[in-house]
């Protein structure tokens, strides 16, 4: 099966052998070679590339650094690489929070947080390369879990896109 490029989508899609055996494996030992390499520019671009995966029934791969060792970051579908989404605002010290996109490290949140006195908990052992992305996708932990919890007791809200191409911020504590 042929793919091409979306319409609409402004990012890099490549469909060549070279990148696709890049992206073909994660910091895992799986191997497996993606139909196509998509790298949004942005949310809007996100929302074009899912809706087109849904008109076409091709499955979708998020990936961010690609650190994971258990295989999520790779697979036969299109891999979408997240992480130049790197977004990160102001500390909000009233709130304690930091919003950041999904390409953003783990070491970009946590010397943004230490700089205003606080700290972004988990500790993934790859936590100078690893994108919070792909921490919130796999509930990330490491050494200091036991005390502090994992990725998700230190998340307030995602700015979701939907199978239908949608997109909302899901909060937490908020009504469904």
């Amino acid at each position: 099966m042929t793919i091409t490029r979306p319409s609409g989508f402004r990012g890099i899609f490549r469909v060549d052998d070279i990148a696709r055996a890049v992206y073909s494996e994660g910091a895992g030992i799986a191997r497996i070679i993606p139909r196509a390499i998509a790298v949004p520019v942005d949310a809007t671009d996100a929302m074009t590339l899912v809706s087109w995966a849904r008109d076409t029934v091709t499955p979708l791969i998020a990936r961010g650094s690609g650190s994971g060792m258990a295989g999520a970051a790779i697979g036969d579908g299109v891999i979408v690489d997240l992480s130049r989404m790197r977004d990160i605002s102001q500390v909000d010290l009233k709130s304690r929070t930091i919003p950041v996109g999904p390409g953003v490290t783990w070491q970009e949140v946590e010397s943004a947080a230490r700089a205003c006195d606080l700290r972004f908990p988990p500790d993934p052992s790859s936590g100078a390369f690893c994108s919070i992305g792909g921490m919130v996708s796999t509930n990330a932990s490491g050494s200091h879990s036991l005390k502090y919890g994992v990725t998700r007791n230190w998340v307030q809200a995602l700015d979701c896109i939907f199978e239908d191409g949608t997109r909302a911020t899901v909060r937490r504590g908020a009504p469904a």
